[in-house]
């Protein structure tokens, strides 16, 4: 409880980041507990805030104003609960927290007056349902989140499939055909993606406690997250080789960095950029357990690298996944227990949230930009975990017109995604969020070569685009080559205009003692005169 309070302050803005102190769990199961109290809380918080208002609860317990964060976490905790009592409060070392307990008991004296109140609210906004009485956009994503399942990737870094599977056999799980019911422990292949594996929504907690996870052979991920490092590989193998170095612009939990260290050869090299520093400790532990040893990890932002550095010479693809709204996250309880509490206020206030959109679209704006600038680059895939037109489709039009105004020999140009994957992403069925985006602004032609995926209730919503270095034009290749003197001659001398200026500009023939200038009109008379004997001569011989 108290650990939700903190989280509610920090949601809320009244704090920072909170500290780990002693009542701080680092179970997930507990964690998950704590984040989803705290959310909830936060969701009903204008409801929860007039309860306490309409029933005089301060008037009666004064000393409990200091404490108003803990007061609406339990409030809301009783609520779902029913106000039954539940056990008593008690620490990790079983002693009672008697500030928990107080607050507790106090509520429970006025579970009468909250009933009715409660009630009287929900009469007042026509709330036949008590989901109603927060923001359609919160209903909705509630409405996802209920049947999502987990996804997992298996990390071949440690164990390979096969393996992997007959120990989930020997645990007791059942494996299914995709879109056959779920049963209490049962999982399947993902279609697309190899190394993906699903499981339902009851084994969250069993799988969290899995030895396998644990020990780095199973890694619980997004499977959004998967699929932006999947196209990426899948187009550098296409044009380039397994060999090649990549970049990952921001290298977040580090699970997309490790995947496609998986992906690649280990000659090559994953460059992670943007680790705040109390983060990398962990990041480097975290790709030691996964045996990423290829992962390699750039102390500072993406934005502030220069794209001619020396350590960037095999670089031939980037990830680009700047910051986002994550509005297109469904499991925001599973999200901030694998990415951390710093999402919180970002994913609290629901999809529609669009106060701080302008500074994440000029973010992602500037660091596609620089993406596009390193020469030696052939690949960019942009990717984000968000619905709104203005980080997607609206900001690539504007890329791809700069592009179009470029004078670069050898331009990056937008190309679709691949028809496999998006056939087997796009399902046909409508999304609950299809309401909230506005996509009247949007231009067709630019849409079509993307790809937006809708959240539902199978998966989180994100967007895809794939840039590809065009290649130079002959002409401009020819240039080149005359201009380093690789075809032969003399390097630089190239261009036909030039040797005509040349010609034009040649000294005339010096005159000796003996020779005399004529003038032009001269000259000419002389040149047709031979000319006219030369063509008599020929007759003659005729």
């Amino acid at each position: 409880m108290l650990a939700a309070s903190v989280y509610l302050e920090y949601i809320q803005g009244q704090r920072g980041l909170p500290p780990q102190p002693a009542y701080f769990t680092s179970d997930p199961y507990l964690m998950r507990q704590t984040f989803k109290l705290a959310l909830g809380t936060y969701h009903y918080i204008q409801v929860i805030e007039d309860l306490l208002l309409e029933t005089y609860f301060y008037s009666s317990y004064v000393q409990f104003r200091q404490c108003q964060s803990l007061v609406t976490v339990m409030l809301y905790n009783l609520k779902l609960l029913g106000f039954k009592a539940p056990r008593p409060f008690t620490c990790e070392f079983g002693e009672i927290v008697r500030e928990v307990q107080d607050v507790h008991d106090a509520l429970l004296r006025f579970k009468t007056k909250f009933h009715a109140a409660f009630a009287r609210c929900r009469i007042k906004c026509n709330a036949y349902r008590e989901d109603l009485l927060m923001g359609q956009d919160l209903m909705i994503r509630q409405r996802c989140s209920l049947n999502t399942p987990r996804y997992i990737r298996v990390n071949t870094l440690r164990r390979n499939k096969e393996q992997v599977i007959m120990t989930l056999d020997n645990r007791g799980y059942t494996k299914i055909a995709p879109g056959e019911p779920w049963s209490p422990f049962s999982y399947y292949c993902d279609p697309l993606i190899d190394q993906m594996l699903v499981f339902s929504p009851n084994s969250k907690d069993d799988l969290t406690n899995f030895a396998l996870v644990h020990d780095g052979s199973l890694q619980l991920q997004d499977r959004s997250t998967v699929l932006s490092g999947f196209i990426l590989q899948k187009l550098i193998t296409t044009n380039g080789s397994a060999n090649d170095d990549l970049i990952v612009t921001d290298i977040g939990n580090g699970n997309t960095a490790c995947y496609l260290a998986a992906l690649q050869n280990k000659e090559s090299s994953i460059l992670a950029f943007g680790p705040e520093p109390s983060a990398t400790e962990k990041l480097l532990s975290k790709s030691e357990t996964l045996n990423a040893s290829n992962v390699h990890i750039v102390n500072e932002p993406f934005l502030q690298s220069s794209s001619k550095d020396k350590i960037f010479k095999g670089v031939r693809g980037i990830l680009c996944n700047p910051p986002s709204t994550l509005s297109g996250v469904v499991d925001i309880i599973e999200l901030v227990v694998e990415e951390g509490e710093k999402f919180l206020p970002t994913i609290a206030k629901g999809p529609c949230e669009t106060n701080n959109l302008p500074r994440y679209v000029t973010t992602q704006y500037l660091t596609l930009k620089h993406a596009l600038s390193f020469p030696k680059v052939n690949t960019v895939v942009y990717f984000t975990r968000s619905i709104h037109p203005q980080e997607n489709e609206l900001l690539i039009k504007k890329v791809v017109d700069e592009l179009c105004d470029s004078s670069d020999d050898c331009p990056f140009r937008l190309v679709p995604v691949d028809g496999t994957v998006r056939d087997s992403l796009i399902s046909g069925k409508p999304s609950y969020y299809e309401p909230l985006v506005n996509m009247k602004n949007v231009h067709g032609d630019t849409a079509v070569k993307c790809l937006r995926v809708m959240p539902t209730e199978e998966m989180s919503g994100f967007f895809i685009a794939n840039f590809q270095r065009m290649a130079a034009k002959p002409s401009t290749i020819l240039e080149r080559a005359l201009e380093k003197g690789t075809l032969g001659g003399e390097p630089g001398r190239h261009d036909g205009k030039k040797h005509r200026k040349n010609k034009k500009n040649k000294p005339k023939k010096p005159t000796t003692a003996g020779e005399t200038a004529m003038d032009p009109t001269t000259s000419s008379m002389i040149k047709v005169r031979e000319k006219k004997s030369r063509k008599s001569a020929k007759k003659k011989g005729a």
